[in-house]
């Protein structure tokens, strides 16, 4: 009977297969909700070098984890010189008119010039800059907001003035993505994918203007690294390559043995050398006009196939269409010395990746297939059946996806 007893009475809570099934599970709830704060502790503990360090470099500046505190400082004639002013338009919807910049505000007259400043970082110090206003769709709306993205030359002004070999920053306002996280980790998962892309971070941004407009706090913007030979020279070593920022829906059409006609719309970045300006034409021939056979056999000599499949593969992921799929923006072409071979590069831009959502539809097939020559656009989409092997990649980096949101999440909150 006594043993009887025993065996019916009810076990104690704090033991059991059932108990620890419970606080497994609980364990974990709470791991997941906390973990963001342990993933920037961990950012905080392994942060770089000091700002005023000579120690200081782009690594440290470019940590998703840190927001910066940053001061823009003018003159009264300083701020009026970097006001936008209108000039005539293009005609065109994104295509700037010769010699100037591209992009819609362009192509509607919209003129941004640099002007001198000072600019400091986190209490570093830097004496006359070169700032202007950047952006297309996002500059009309920041307008109308009073926080317009900006463009910062360190070196223009006083050569050899930099910030850990950095010349160029650009602070993206934010105005389309209100987490201010889609950028980040669309950056982030191109660069996962093996496609050259900017790196990023956060920052306060305040302006003075000095006896006129007391100090302002603009808001939460991004710091977003800027393609140029810097750029180059850290992702492939090598600056003398030819750099390219296309505006087009027909990129590598060929349009004849005149550079001039190719100029403004895809606008290079530095000095073109004959034999560039040769290999450039000599792709676009063949892809324009290339049978088939001499298109198959060839493409892998111009182009880095494989590297164009995954620019492809997370841009389509992403319904990234304020670019290639679309208007023919936001990236660079870049010619490896190395190789002899074309590829794709991520840039900066200021509309995000969700804003164009209710389009995938119509503009994610329809309209890119429509814009482009179809033999071009068959042999193109052709390449990206690569991407089929890179759907694991992607789903994999679903995971490591979720975990960055939290953490900027938790961060943006603060």
């Amino acid at each position: 009977m006594a043993m009887g007893h025993q065996s019916g009475l009810k076990q104690p809570m704090h033991s059991g297969p059932i108990y620890w099934m419970m606080a497994i599970r609980h364990s974990r709830m709470i791991y997941n909700k906390f973990r963001f704060v342990i993933i920037l502790a961990l950012a905080g503990l392994l942060a770089g070098a000091s700002i005023d360090s000579k120690d200081f470099a782009a690594a440290d500046l470019f940590q998703i984890a840190k927001i910066w505190t940053v001061e823009f400082v003018f003159t009264p004639a300083q701020w009026k010189a970097m006001q936008p002013k209108n000039g005539p338009g293009s005609g065109h919807r994104e295509l700037g008119r010769e010699g100037g910049r591209n992009g819609y505000a362009a192509a509607n007259g919209v003129v941004l010039d640099y002007t001198h400043g000072n600019f400091s970082i986190d209490g570093r110090s830097f004496d006359d800059v070169a700032v202007r206003y950047k952006g297309n769709g996002t500059f009309f709306q920041g307008q109308g907001d009073g926080k317009i993205s900006l463009k910062v030359d360190l070196n223009k002004y006083v050569k050899g003035q930099k910030l850990a070999k950095i010349e160029k920053l650009n602070f993206a306002n934010n105005i389309t993505d209100m987490g201010w996280m889609n950028e980040e980790l669309s950056y982030r998962l191109f660069r996962d994918a093996g496609v050259p892309a900017p790196r990023t971070s956060y920052a306060r941004v305040n302006v003075t203007v000095t006896n006129q407009k007391a100090r302002e706090y603009l808001g939460l913007y991004s710091i977003v690294e800027d393609v140029d030979d810097v750029f180059t020279q850290d992702r492939f070593g090598a600056k003398d390559g030819l750099l390219l920022k296309p505006v087009t829906t027909e990129l590598f059409r060929y349009l004849g043995e005149d550079w001039a006609k190719y100029n403004q719309m895809y606008d290079p970045k530095n000095t073109m050398t004959a034999a560039q300006t040769r290999r450039f034409l000599d792709f676009c021939k063949l892809v324009t006009d290339g049978s088939d056979a001499e298109f198959a056999a060839k493409v892998g000599d111009y182009l880095d196939v494989d590297e164009f499949a995954r620019f492809m593969a997370v841009t389509v992921w992403l319904t990234s269409l304020d670019g290639i799929l679309d208007n023919g923006q936001n990236f660079y072409v870049w010619l490896n010395p190395a190789t002899q071979k074309f590829l794709l590069l991520r840039g900066p831009r200021t509309i995000h990746s969700d804003s164009f959502r209710g389009m995938v539809r119509l503009h994610s097939g329809e309209a890119f297939r429509l814009r482009v020559p179809i033999r071009m656009a068959i042999r193109f989409w052709l390449a990206c059946l690569a991407c089929l092997r890179f759907e694991r990649f992607i789903w994999q980096r679903c995971g490591s996806s979720a975990t960055r949101f939290s953490g900027l999440s938790g961060l943006l909150r603060r």
